[in-house]
């Protein structure tokens, strides 16, 4: 019997011993997590050595795709990858928009891709159906990601799917990425590092075998009414228009609309959050530039450049050696501090740091992808910087957290400075710092609490939940417990994520934690209700925190830096007043208590884990 939405497979690869292996998807196992991301985390806590390095060939890469991907259901094509990472040396989560990856890796016959070992020499891994084969990748080493990408598409052809590494991934630069289809980033934290450090240029992937759902009668008629629901909402043909512009107006809309030359989508995105620009004008040679965000774009505009298409140049010269623009700016930003006051050295060539010139940012990404002269420092990202020029270095840092920049912040460079889910989350998150804002109403916003009952009943949050989350609510008392808020954002994140929905807010907003509970019943034929659905989540959230719990991560470790404490500081969402350390960690508390987890050590506690079923006895 054919696995409905799953493609029923998980495909081993092992790179030391050039050995390739297929076993059939375990269903027990897949409905136990879910699938996706939820599923990728079970693979790798089965896999991981607790003392595992990031960049150790036992560190394993896993990379899955849910049972939604493959359909035609709105914007399911999400990729998700779990591994060590080397930026904040935590075990946890990467997604990136699957372009046409993840369909062609289902339609291909696989769930799931594991990769384990290291190559002696470059390779890329070539997935063609039931065709697989660690292939000698000579030709590729040293190129950039578009570059790799059109040179592999021009050897096999399209429709293929791509996740490709830059020269900063091959030198294992600690905040280098990987990119789906050349456009879509995966990897916050140094997955493409890891990528590198298995001598893995690329994966490529085509598919022809399709995917089928279990009940077609259900599945129809909640498909047409989410297709209908979307093409009635008011606001479609302005997010189809503008993408993330619409929420960030980053760039006037007269220059975007000057500089776009079409929105891009990944398959079944009904919406596009991708863009593709052409820049020209006097002393640049007219070219086409890809993107995962025209917000992208205008990052270097924070850091002093001037000219917006020497900014589009510069973020293209970034995303081609494969290096994550925040890490690399704040980066920057810290190593000219440091130049400055004498700390560290202009070096033999006169290697001077101007964040807002674009000769100088391209020629310091050169020295980092390729980790030349002090680039070798740079490239081990802020926590690399502090521990080579040590403690006279640390007062001039930026606020880090987990070794990582958390780019949202009151001098952050996407200034906010209201503490909701995402901004605790850049600390809550095992991970380090992201973007996951998981469908919660305190993104980018402030909204009249008496608006927050709807998103979350949305997100599948009970009425019991709710009343802890918004205590006095309709009174002069009413709060808003961010800690508590943010366990249940983390959970609906999960969901999205094991079925393979796009967790961007301008696309989830149209699903609903029941529907998506629906939804899987009808594409996979597991009988799936809300409290299921739910469960899942926790389930895999937890066992990603037991990963960490093993490898010795502790409560220590989520802790905000204090620097978000100074002025300009972070305030309370609600009264918009200065936050103290101690308000952040009463909500730490609140967020531990709403998962199950001991308050002093954040280790779930054995009474949540036999709930969970993920209890084992010594």
């Amino acid at each position: 019997m054919t696995n409905r939405g799953f493609a029923g497979k998980i495909l081993f690869i092992d790179l030391t011993h050039r050995t390739t292996e297929t076993i059939p998807l375990d269903m027990a196992l897949a409905e136990t997590f879910g699938g996706g991301l939820g599923l990728s985390i079970k693979l790798a806590y089965d896999r991981l050595k607790p003392s595992c390095q990031a960049l150790s060939p036992d560190n394993p890469l896993v990379i899955g795709a849910g049972p939604f991907v493959g359909t035609n259901l709105p914007a399911s094509s999400r990729v998700y990858g779990v591994t060590t990472f080397p930026g904040s040396g935590t075990i946890g989560w990467c997604g990136g928009g699957g372009g046409t990856f993840g369909c062609l890796l289902k339609n291909a016959g696989y769930d799931h891709v594991v990769i384990e070992g290291r190559s002696e020499a470059p390779v890329f891994v070539k997935i063609i159906d039931d065709d697989v084969e660690i292939c000698e990748a000579s030709w590729l080493w040293g190129t950039g990601v578009e570059e790799a990408c059109e040179m592999l598409w021009s050897r096999f052809g399209r429709p293929a799917g791509v996740i490709s590494i830059g020269q900063a991934g091959e030198h294992q630069v600690s905040f280098a990425m990987a990119y789906i289809d050349r456009f879509s980033t995966l990897g916050r934290g140094g997955f493409g590092a890891v990528m590198g450090s298995k001598n893995l240029k690329a994966i490529l992937v085509k598919g022809t075998h399709g995917i089928r759902v279990a009940d077609r009668k259900a599945y129809k008629a909640l498909s047409q009414d989410l297709f209908q629901k979307i093409r009635t909402y008011p606001y479609l043909k302005e997010w189809q228009e503008l993408g993330l512009l619409k929420s960030f107006p980053a760039m006037p809309l007269e220059l975007y609309h000057a500089l776009k030359v079409r929105r891009m989508a990944c398959v079944s995105c009904p919406i596009g959050d991708k863009d593709l620009v052409k820049v020209s004008g006097e002393g640049f040679q007219a070219s086409l530039r890809c993107t995962s965000s025209a917000v992208n774009l205008c990052t270097p505009l924070m850091y002093g450049f001037q000219d917006y298409r020497e900014a589009i140049k510069c973020i293209a010269t970034l995303d081609e050696y494969g290096l994550d623009m925040f890490e690399f700016f704040g980066s920057m930003a810290f190593a000219k501090a440091l130049q400055d006051q004498g700390i560290m050295p202009v070096g033999a060539h006169g290697e001077e740091i101007d964040p807002g010139s674009l000769s100088s940012m391209e020629a310091w990404a050169h020295k980092i992808s390729y980790r030349e002269g002090l680039g070798q420092i740079l490239a081990d990202g802020l926590r690399g910087i502090i521990q080579h020029f040590g403690e006279e270095a640390q007062k001039y840092a930026p606020y880090t957290v987990k070794g990582m920049l958390p780019y949202v912040g009151p001098r952050g460079p996407m200034a906010w400075r209201l503490l909701g889910t995402m901004e605790l989350g850049q600390v809550m998150d095992p991970r380090g710092p992201h973007v996951g804002a998981s469908g919660s109403p305190t993104y980018f916003a402030k909204r009249d609490l008496a608006l927050f009952p709807q998103h979350l009943r949305r997100m599948g949050i009970s009425e019991e939940a709710i009343q802890r989350i918004l205590p006095g609510l309709g009174t002069p008392a009413q709060a808003l417990q961010v800690g508590r808020l943010l366990r249940y954002s983390h959970r609906w994140f999960t969901i999205l994520g094991s079925l393979g929905i796009c967790a961007r807010a301008q696309i989830n907003r149209f699903y609903n934690a029941r529907l998506c509970a629906a939804l899987y019943e009808a594409v996979t034929g597991i009988k799936t209700d809300l409290d299921a659905l739910g469960l899942r989540a926790d389930r895999a959230w937890t066992l990603l925190r037991m990963a960490n719990v093993r490898a010795g991560i502790t409560r220590n470790d989520d802790a905000a830096p204090e620097k978000w404490f100074e002025e300009p500081a972070f305030q309370e969402y609600v009264t918009e007043r200065p936050l103290h350390y101690t308000a952040v960690e009463r909500m730490i508390d609140d967020y531990y208590d709403e998962q199950g987890w001991d308050l002093h050590t954040g280790i779930p506690t054995t009474e949540r884990l036999q709930e969970l079923g993920l209890f084992e006895k010594s």
